[in-house]
């Protein structure tokens, strides 16, 4: 018995010494020739803790810490130690697992990075480690975070960041030469939220409340009383209210007049076989005359939705030329197009003369406003 006592002394004296001379050089698990001071060929597990309370206070016994508790939580992190003891080089990770934060604070006067505490926010984790450093020194020193912040128009939601959020700064869109659309079936809104009646189909609603001047264009073309005005194919410009050279922009008619009023019997919307070609919206200026001998009738000269372009009204019972026979007009037009002039009377009398004597019919016109 004594025999094999000793020889276990022996082989437990031989593995002291094996370890001993391990610690000099490199140590390795499942690998004969560690090329580290620690090799290890397979996994590693260290401690994993999971708290709800604050404040919490970091030991040697932590490595990783996850919070899942209901409130905004404080983390402590302990004394540097000088000397024997000292933990230089350990390393904390830290995972916020709510929606709330949490405040990581370094015993005073040490810091953390040049700062006396971090924080993890919602969803998010920090990892720390020890300098070795004790008193007013970066005694710990951030190794890595994943604390991801949103601002100036973007909102957080866990890790994803979203467009939604407050502006908190000026904020300069620079193209730099490519193109920024808006698609789909959505809208932009300024001044408000909330589409207003009758946007239904709009793409740019613009709501500056009752204050003026919520639309500015500047494009060198701006002056004093001009209107905003479009071309063929929508490009917009500034331009004057008045059409110039006014005298000198007469505009015929168009056809070849007939007689409309040969019915025996009133008549309304009575084709006369001539028209006007409108070449764009706005306000023109018509000037008509004509000479119809008869007598006690009202006959009219219209365009349909503009407005009468010539109209004599009962003046006799006996046949007289209708008077005035010169008559002008300012009429409006919505939109450019071709419109006829049509004609109508009142009772059933039929002119004796129609368009004869002097002047004989004219009708020409001109545009002086958009």
């Amino acid at each position: 018995m004594r025999k094999k006592f000793t020889t276990l002394l022996k082989v437990v004296g031989l593995l002291i010494s094996s370890i001993a001379f391990a610690q000099t050089g490199n140590v390795g698990v499942n690998t004969p020739n560690p090329g580290s001071t620690m090799d290890i060929n397979g996994s590693v597990a260290a401690n994993y803790s999971a708290v709800n309370t604050t404040p919490y206070n970091l030991t040697s016994t932590n490595f990783h810490v996850s919070y899942n508790g209901t409130s905004n939580a404080v983390f402590n992190l302990p004394t540097a130690i000088s000397g024997t003891g000292n933990f230089k080089g350990r390393m904390y990770t830290i995972k916020n697992n709510t929606n709330f934060t949490i405040t990581v604070n370094a015993a005073a006067p040490e810091i953390i990075n040049g700062n006396p505490s971090i924080l993890v926010p919602a969803n998010q984790s920090a990892q720390l480690i020890n300098t070795g450093l004790t008193g007013a020194n970066s005694t710990w020193e951030m190794v890595s975070s994943n604390n991801i912040t949103a601002s100036n128009g973007t909102t957080l939601s866990g890790t994803d960041v979203r467009l939604g959020g407050t502006l908190s700064q000026a904020t300069n869109i620079d193209t730099a030469g490519n193109n920024l659309s808006v698609n789909g079936t959505g809208k932009i809104l300024v001044g408000t939220n909330v589409l207003p009646a009758g946007a239904s189909n709009s793409k740019l609603v613009i709501d500056n409340g009752t204050t003026n001047g919520a639309l500015q264009i500047k494009d060198g073309t701006e002056q004093l009383g001009y209107v905003l005005t479009s071309d063929a194919n929508g490009l917009a410009t500034w331009s004057s209210t008045t059409t110039t050279s006014f005298a000198n922009n007469w505009t015929p008619y168009t056809g070849t007049l007939t007689n409309p009023f040969t019915a025996p019997t009133g008549i309304s919307g009575v084709s006369t076989g001539v028209s006007v070609v409108i070449p764009s919206k706005g306000w023109y200026f018509f000037r008509f005359g004509i000479a119809i001998n008869s007598d006690c009738n009202d006959y009219i000269f219209y365009i349909n939705g503009s407005g009468d372009v010539w109209k004599s009204y009962c003046t006799s019972s006996t046949a007289v030329f209708m008077s005035p026979r010169d008559q002008n007009r300012v009429l409006y037009f919505p939109a450019p197009g071709t419109y006829p002039v049509l004609a109508a009377k009142t009772n059933g009398v039929v002119p004796i003369g129609f368009n004869i004597g002097n002047p004989s019919f004219y009708l020409d016109f001109v545009k002086f406003q958009n």
